[in-house]
């Protein structure tokens, strides 16, 4: 399999080729000759394996070497800006007849108001309604440091770009995937666009504690800072952690409402209780003692030297330089196998075009894909029998189902709680009214399950567990984000899931993985996000961590197992074997964050905690605008952007000598953001967000759910998807961030299944039960479509 990569940046198109290398294809980057030379860190993480060609997109006298490489490929990734792709027809290399993968990613897609918007990661994020719920209320919204957004959209990449290569094994037309980052970040929120959408109800932004859950906050501790994650099931066993038995049904702390009110006097308890420990104590006595989901924020030396992570030869020397630093390995590794070794970096342009060898023939896999495959549908064909939960693993395999794969989701009968919740507003019903049948009004449920099926079947019945085996006969993936106990408990561990299916892909998705000493331990994404690094980069200042307050691991995870899926689908259409896959969330954390760790080890330094700054550029910040809570983010990149505010502001900042040059800038950055933010200040933030833009440069209101779901240039791609959802009428979500051959194609989506809508289609249509042997099953309650009373 070969890929180009058409790079003008160092991010999203890149780390896409970075995981079409990892997991053997050839990549062939193709770069201008006089394009700045990457971050040295940066170049390291992601161009390891890579061949380096130097072709310019802007010249004629190139076009005819570029359409020969694009036609001796299966895929090609470009991450040019919208008006170089438009305007050099990049979508249409290759010629007519190729019968490849194009992928186009661009900030804001390639069609739609903000088609030519400047972006840099800090603006996207902003425009994605990420900012406005990091930081404390009544300051400045947080920016998320690193790169993020990019490396998001560049996973996306992978996955649908491997899910055109699969369709097109036996020929077709070529397929043009298109992807806005924009709308990466807007797919991947939790729930924060639900509650607007159903509820009426502005997530906010809230510091280190989270707005509908208590105790789930970052605390101090004797030796820093911890993280914990307390859902309602965990609350007993982390009252004793506490020593405070009394607290398990004192109705002033016994549930999650009750604590929401008195948040402050749980924050004096916690950290009363753990003033004397130290983040190892707690990290043990809370997982192995108490089973609890607590993690330590720990810095990014302190991730380097983890044990846990040592034990699974987690960090790779790259090739050729084994007294190096280190970079991340993979999140996800097939059991049984060594981890891909990182691969040499070679310097930009060290191939000839004219030398790069003719790929082999492609691989024959009849039957892998239908055949009739639509464009929009490229894995139809693939079944997978979905086990997940809460939030990760339901996003992963909607992203499969958005794909065109079959997924059925199997569900406990008690998965969506009790028949009639206690609480209708913690779980987001719509205007927060139960209805007759409250376990299908969830709004994250339904907006997490669209386009799937649901078997609710009791798998711990000897009926149930054998309907089970016969659906992982049928189908080509099996996915689940229980804890490593949870399947071999039931005997459905991957040998056995294998006995009755040799090509069966399972996918696990534990915490922290299967093998090693935190193997046990449970994670949810506010306790995983400390253990990764991330919370040492994020915060106000050096004594001010703060978590993302949006448990960005499980969304990390969510979209790395999806590309686990697809690389183990890839593999078994050249292999024909199937295949079993453990996913660590912890280190799918610090993947994306590669670079600051290659940097950390390269300078021998910890990382600084920049707030809004960029270690780089300046100014980079997020500025108060008129309005009691309004903001923009600026992010100034060089020379040309900074004439361009500074003509606009009329402010003489030009003149004044500490903003001469990029250098002094950035030394004088608190002056610099001081005056930015008095000038800002006078201004509506989304008319000056037009207002810079029309003069190139990067700026973004800082978005809240209510602004990003109304957004003009979203509503002009059509990116909203609208349904009418069983038991919870009329509800819009978020779309997909694909667009296939120019268009969105929700034609054929469908709505969020009931609890057990699909048991008799599934049963019968695919299992092959008949009537009475499914109305057996249905009279021993080992399939329902009610929850247990």
């Amino acid at each position: 399999m070969r890929v180009i990569e058409l790079s003008d940046r160092e991010e999203a198109a890149a780390f896409a080729g970075k995981l079409f290398a990892r997991w053997g294809a050839e990549v062939v980057k193709v770069e201008h000759a006089g394009r700045e030379a990457p971050d040295a860190s940066l170049d390291r993480y992601l161009n390891g394996g890579k061949r380096r060609v130097a072709l310019d997109v802007q010249a004629d006298d190139d076009r005819d070497a570029l359409d020969r490489l694009v036609a001796s490929s299966d895929v090609l990734i470009i991450d040019h800006a919208a008006s170089v792709v438009r305007d050099r027809s990049l979508m249409d290399l290759g010629g007519a007849d190729w019968q490849g993968t194009r992928l186009s990613i661009t900030p804001f897609g390639l069609v739609g108001p903000y088609r030519d918007y400047a972006a840099t990661a800090a603006t996207l994020l902003a425009f994605g309604g990420n900012t406005w719920l990091s930081g404390d209320p009544g300051r400045a919204p947080l920016t998320i440091p690193g790169n993020y957004p990019y490396y998001q959209a560049g996973t996306y990449a992978y996955t649908a770009g491997l899910a055109g290569y699969l369709r097109n094994l036996d020929g077709g037309d070529a397929l043009n995937l298109e992807i806005a980052i924009h709308e990466v970040l807007c797919t991947l929120h939790q729930f924060t666009d639900t509650m607007w959408t159903q509820q009426r109800i502005v997530r906010s932004r809230h510091g280190n504690q989270w707005e509908n859950l208590c105790p789930t906050a970052l605390y101090r501790c004797s030796d820093g800072w911890f993280g914990v994650n307390i859902l309602q099931a965990f609350w007993e066993p982390f009252a004793l952690m506490l020593g405070r038995p009394d607290l398990v049904d004192d109705p002033d702390f016994a549930t999650n409402p009750a604590r929401m009110e008195r948040t402050n006097e749980v924050l004096t308890i916690v950290e009363e209780a753990f003033r004397d420990a130290t983040r190892a104590q707690l990290f043990r006595d809370g997982q192995e003692t108490w089973r609890v989901p607590i993690g330590p924020l720990l810095s990014m030396s302190e991730v380097l030297a983890d044990r846990h992570l040592e034990f699974r030869d987690f960090w790779r020397p790259v090739a050729g330089d084994p007294e190096g630093p280190r970079s991340p390995g993979s999140p996800f590794r097939f059991v049984g196998e060594a981890m891909p070794e990182e691969q040499p970096v070679a310097a930009p342009g060290s191939t000839d075009p004219r030398g790069v060898p003719a790929p082999p023939s492609r691989i024959a896999a009849p039957g892998l894909i239908a055949a009739s495959a639509p464009p929009q549908a490229p894995l139809a064909g693939i079944r997978v029998a979905d086990m997940t939960r809460i939030w990760s693993g339901p996003l992963s395999t909607r992203i499969l189902a958005d794909l065109g794969a079959e997924v059925i989701k199997v569900e406990a009968p008690g998965g969506r709680g009790p028949a009639v919740p206690p609480d209708a507003t913690l779980i987001g019903l719509p205007d927060g009214q139960l209805g007759e049948r409250p376990w299908n009004r969830a709004s994250l449920s339904n907006k997490l399950n669209r386009n799937k099926q649901s078997l609710a079947v009791d798998l711990k019945s000897p009926e149930g567990r054998d309907a089970f085996l016969r659906l992982v006969a049928a189908s080509d993936v099996v996915i689940e984000n229980f804890s490593t106990r949870a399947m071999p408990s039931l005997d459905l561990g991957y040998e056995r899931l294998r006995e009755v299916n040799e090509r069966i892909i399972y996918v696990a998705m534990p915490a922290f993985g299967r093998t090693g000493p935190y193997e046990h331990y449970i994670g949810l994404g506010p306790s995983i996000e400390p253990v990764t690094g991330w919370t040492a980069l994020m915060g106000y200042g050096p004594d001010e961590p703060r978590v993302t307050g949006q448990a960005l691991t499980d969304a990390i995870s969510g979209t790395t197992a999806a590309a686990a899926v697809m690389t183990a689908l890839r593999r078994r259409a050249e292999t024909g074997e199937g295949s079993f896959i453990e996913l660590s969330q912890e280190e799918a954390g610090v993947t994306l964050f590669g670079e600051q760790f290659i940097e950390a080890q390269r300078s021998g330094t910890e990382p600084a905690r920049y707030g809004n700054a960029h270690p780089q550029y300046a100014p980079h910040g997020v500025y108060r605008c008129q309005g009691a809570d309004d903001w923009i983010t600026i992010a100034v990149t060089c020379d040309e952007q900074w004439a361009a505010l500074c003509a606009f502001a009329d402010q003489g900042w030009d003149t004044d000598p500490r903003f001469a040059t990029a250098k002094t800038r950035r030394e004088h950055r608190d002056a610099l953001d001081a005056a930015i933010d008095a000038w800002t200040q006078g201004w509506e933030h989304v008319r000056l967000t037009w207002l810079l833009q029309a003069r190139g440069v990067p700026a973004s209101p800082v978005y809240q759910s209510s602004e990003w779901l109304h957004d003009a240039h979203l509503e002009a791609r059509g990116y909203y998807f609208s349904t009418e959802e069983l038991d919870a009428g009329f509800q819009r979500y978020d779309g997909s961030p694909v667009r296939f051959n120019g268009e969105r194609c929700y034609e054929g989506w469908r709505r969020a299944p009931g609890l057990g809508e699909h048991n008799r289609e599934v049963l019968g249509g695919v299992l092959g039960y008949s009537l009475a042997e499914i109305e057996a099953l249905e009279g021993m309650k080992v399939v329902v479509d009610r929850p247990p009373a």
